[in-house]
């Protein structure tokens, strides 16, 4: 049986499987599945979904570019599924996450560092802005989502240039808010 239960920042289903009917999306999103984690995520009208896997990570994006033809993107999602983290890192996934949030906090001045609780999920979620050398700054919100039953992390990072933030945080956040990800990967 399948169940889906709404959560701070996100969702998660236990075996959402291809032939599962998903709620209806808010207007100017429709849905896009992620068979091999068995979960999903909106995508806004006109933007650009790409995967891709690196070894025991699997990577998803919903982007505003299309990352085929540019090869990078400005305005997005990134959805990291990483497996087996106790394996490459030594740690459960909450642990790592928090390491992350840290390593992070001594490089950005941190907006918002919060951590989450749900079910089997563990998180940290943290915003900040990153202005490198002679370019523009860009506004990255992220949240950390781990399973420390399953060993697996979901790095999930929200990203644009800083003077569009506002607009993409609208957008972004309905992705957030429906995403879904399934306790048992």
């Amino acid at each position: 049986m399948r169940t889906t239960i709404a959560i701070l920042f996100f969702l998660f289903a236990t075996g959402l499987r291809a032939d599962d009917q998903l709620p209806p999306p808010p207007s100017g999103y429709t849905w896009q599945r992620l068979p091999t984690i068995k979960g999903a995520l909106m995508k806004p009208d006109g933007w650009f979904f790409k995967s891709d896997k690196k070894g025991l990570t699997e990577g998803f994006f919903i982007t505003m570019e299309d990352i085929d033809k540019s090869g990078s993107f400005q305005t997005g999602l990134t959805l990291n599924c990483v497996h087996d983290v106790p394996k490459t890192t030594g740690h459960i996934p909450s642990v790592y996450a928090k390491s992350l949030a840290d390593a992070a906090a001594a490089k950005f001045e941190l907006k918002d560092r919060s951590d989450l609780v749900q079910g089997p999920f563990r998180g940290v979620k943290f915003q900040y802005v990153s202005a490198p050398k002679d370019k523009e700054s860009v506004t990255i919100y992220q949240l950390l989502i781990a399973n420390d039953k399953t060993g697996t992390l979901y790095m999930v990072m929200l990203e644009s240039p800083t003077k569009t933030w506002d607009q993409t945080w609208k957008t972004g956040e309905v992705i957030l808010k429906k995403m879904l990800i399934d306790e048992g990967i």
